[in-house]
């Protein structure tokens, strides 16, 4: 099922048709880049948040000052994902996301600008989607093996139980509560995270709400890399993150990408759609990329927060292009939890 119009795009596998064209945001013209004559590329990789991250420039490097433009681009784009990485890992001992998920209830931390954006973005597409995008549903992810657990569950006896599940769900459900402030007077110019009062006990261990941002991090990088790209004059080229983020600027041949959608169920990840991308952001989400399965059941990393489960309603993939990366990375691990 796609917004896009007919004749926009190409399915490519025999074992996918088109479900049907579904109302919605339609791409405009994109304008015509100028002259791209004489432009090389360079490629630059990058490891940040458990995920490679490759950039590419088309531009022409033998222009005076051309090289060393280039190595303060690659140097800044570094420097933010850095930044960003140090912000909302869940690893990292110090990062923002660390200092409140060891929070106690209702307590007040300090966080970076960075991380106070990113939590604004996530409480938005929360409200947006009446709870199907929800980063606090760290502990049902980690209860099924995934988001940093050891391993994977190997029978159904090491599945979560129901009722640990619930009350898991329920911590979640108060992540409309999590409260964002600026500073005033002293602490101007810095900014805050107030945790929800609710908390739960499991096994006897009194549990406060935790958060995971990675996924809608990789989106927000994105959306920062497309502002270096052009506050450095770039109009060529792409950065992708992890394969789920993605910014495509412009093509030296007629401008635009010829962008394949990887099949979820394709062992060689064999495109099964392509559509032609210029001077847009997207990502995707799927059931392919952390997935076991026990008794014939799929389990992967999303989860339907209705249920509190790995999501099982029938959708292997979404993807959603234009607009905010990081929104669109939320966007489509909802529509995944909605239901077509």
């Amino acid at each position: 099922y796609t917004n896009m119009p007919e004749g926009s795009f190409e399915i490519s596998d025999k074992n996918y048709t088109l479900g049907g064209i579904i109302p919605g945001y339609v791409p405009t013209e994109k304008e015509v880049l100028p002259s791209a004559e004489n432009f090389t590329s360079k490629r630059r990789m990058y490891y940040s948040m458990t995920s490679n991250a490759e950039l590419v420039v088309f531009a022409d490097f033998t222009a005076e000052g051309a090289e060393d433009k280039y190595s303060e681009f690659v140097s800044a784009v570094g420097a933010e994902l850095s930044a960003i990485d140090k912000a909302l890992s869940v690893t990292v001992v110090n990062s923002d996301v660390s200092k409140f998920n060891n929070a106690a209830a209702g307590e007040t931390v300090e966080i970076s600008h960075t991380a106070y954006k990113v939590l604004n973005i996530a409480k938005s597409v929360y409200d947006l989607t009446s709870g199907y995008y929800n980063p606090a549903l760290y502990y049902n992810v980690f209860a099924y093996g995934f988001g940093g657990a050891y391993d994977y569950p190997k029978d159904e006896s090491e599945l979560p139980d129901e009722e640990t599940i619930v009350q898991y769900k329920e911590l979640a459900r108060h992540f409309g509560e999590v409260l964002l402030s600026c500073g005033e007077g002293e602490n101007e110019g810095k900014y805050f995270v107030t945790k929800p009062e609710f908390s739960i006990e499991v096994g006897g261990e009194n549990l406060a709400m935790k958060v995971d941002l990675g996924g809608i991090g990789k989106g927000y990088a994105v959306d920062c890399v497309d502002k270096l790209f052009e506050e450095y004059g770039y109009e060529y080229g792409y950065f992708n993150f992890g394969s789920s983020s993605m910014l495509v600027k412009g093509y030296t041949d007629g401008g635009s990408y010829n962008v394949g959608f990887a099949g979820p169920r394709s062992p060689m990840r064999e495109p099964y759609l392509y559509t032609k991308i210029q001077g847009e952001k997207l990502s995707t989400s799927g059931d392919n990329e952390q997935v076991y399965s026990i008794g014939g059941k799929r389990y992967c990393h999303i989860i339907d927060p209705t249920t509190g489960k790995p999501v099982q309603t029938g959708i292997m993939s979404v993807t959603v292009i234009g607009g905010s990366a990081a929104e669109d990375d939320a966007l489509t691990t909802a529509i995944m939890a909605m239901g077509k």
